[in-house]
C-alpha cells in the first residue's frame, strides 16, 4: 500500500464532487480504511454568492452504529477562502495539533465526512481525500 486517493463511489479520491448545494448537512458514505494511518482532506469552496462550507470527519467504533466527531477534525467555515487542507495523522512530529488543520490521531478503520453548507447561493464546493501511509 502507498499514499493515494481514497477509493469512493464518486470516483478515486472524490468524496463530494464539485457542485452547487443547498444549505444543509451532507453525509458521505462510510469509508473503509485498508491500513493507512491517516488521511488528508481537501475542501474547496468558491464562495460565489456568499456561500460557506465546513467539513468534518467522523469515526465509527467497530460493531457500533454510532458515529462520533473526531476531535478537532473540522475545517473552519470556508467563505472567501477557496480551499483548505485538513491532515489527520498520528505522530505529526514537530507540528502542534491545530484544530481544522493538523490532528495527531489515527484515522481509524471506518470514517466518513459531513459537509455542511451554511449559506447557499451559487457557490460550488467539493471534498476529496488521500490516504497517508
Amino acid at each position: 500500500m502507498s499514499n493515494g486517493p481514497v477509493p469512493t463511489s464518486a470516483g478515486l479520491g472524490v468524496i463530494f464532487p464539485s457542485a452547487v448545494r443547498a444549505a444543509a448537512a451532507y453525509t458521505s458514505d462510510a469509508l473503509f480504511n485498508p491500513g493507512a494511518r491517516g488521511v488528508r482532506l481537501f475542501v474547496a469552496n468558491n464562495a460565489t454568492g456568499g456561500s460557506t462550507a465546513t467539513a468534518k470527519i467522523q469515526v465509527k467504533a467497530p460493531g457500533s452504529a454510532v458515529w462520533t466527531d473526531l476531535a478537532g477534525a473540522t475545517t473552519a467555515a470556508l467563505g472567501s477562502v477557496t480551499g483548505s487542507i485538513l491532515t489527520v495523522y498520528p505522530g505529526l512530529t514537530g507540528i502542534a495539533d491545530s484544530a481544522g488543520i493538523t490532528i495527531n490521531q489515527h484515522i481509524g478503520s471506518t470514517w466518513r465526512v459531513v459537509l455542511t453548507i451554511g449559506v447557499a447561493d451559487t457557490g460550488t464546493t467539493s471534498v476529496s481525500a488521500d490516504y497517508l501511509i
